[in-house]
C-alpha cells in the first residue's frame, strides 16, 4: 500500500470513528460478499441494491440472497413494478420448496401488499427473485413457502383485501 493510500485509509477510519484494521475488515467482508454473489449469479452485483439484474425469457429479473428486506418485500417489489411497469400483469408466487406456483389475479397496484402478506403469512424465507414473465403476463416472485397456507399449485383472486381460492367450475 502506498503512503498516499495509507493516509487516505487513515482519513476514512478517522471519519468513521474506527481503527484502520476494523475498516479494512469491513471492506474485505463486502468484497467477499460481492465475489460470492458474482460467482453465484455470473454478473456484476449492485451492492447497494443487493441484487443482480438479468434478462430471462424476454423479461427482467432481480436475484438476491433475500430481497424481502425489513418490510417483507413490499418496497423492493414496488420498486421493481415501478421500473418495469405493465398495467396488464397479474401475480405469480413461485414456491421454491416444491417448485410450484400460485397464480393470483389482482390489480398491479395491489401486488406489493399481497406479496408482503403472503411472505408474512407463510413465514417465507428467503425471497430470492422478483421478475416479469412476458409469456404469462405476470410478475413472478420467488420465495420458500413454509407453512402451507397458500396452496401451490393454486389459483387465487384478490378481493376486498382477501385472497379467495378459485376452483374450476367442474370441481366446485
Amino acid at each position: 500500500m502506498s503512503t498516499a493510500e495509507d493516509i487516505e485509509l487513515s482519513g476514512w477510519a478517522d471519519q468513521d470513528g474506527v481503527t484502520k484494521s476494523a475498516l479494512l475488515h469491513d471492506m474485505i467482508g463486502r468484497e467477499r460478499k460481492r465475489r460470492i454473489l458474482q460467482g453465484r449469479y455470473g454478473t456484476e452485483i449492485d451492492m447497494i441494491a443487493g441484487y443482480t439484474e438479468t434478462s430471462l425469457l424476454g423479461g427482467k429479473i432481480w436475484r438476491g440472497d433475500n430481497l424481502a428486506g425489513t418490510d417483507a418485500g413490499y418496497t423492493r417489489v414496488k420498486e421493481f413494478i415501478e421500473r418495469y411497469s405493465h398495467d396488464d400483469r397479474t401475480l405469480s408466487i413461485y414456491n421454491a420448496l416444491d417448485e410450484s406456483t400460485a397464480e393470483i389475479n389482482c390489480s398491479v397496484e395491489d401486488i406489493p401488499e399481497i406479496v408482503s402478506f403472503v411472505y408474512n403469512l407463510e413465514h417465507a424465507y428467503p425471497m430470492t427473485f422478483i421478475g416479469e414473465s412476458p409469456s404469462s403476463k405476470s410478475y413472478v416472485i420467488g420465495m420458500t413457502l413454509t407453512r402451507g397456507r397458500i396452496q401451490t399449485p393454486g389459483v387465487y383472486r384478490a378481493e376486498n383485501g382477501r385472497l379467495h381460492s378459485v376452483l374450476p367450475s367442474n370441481l366446485a
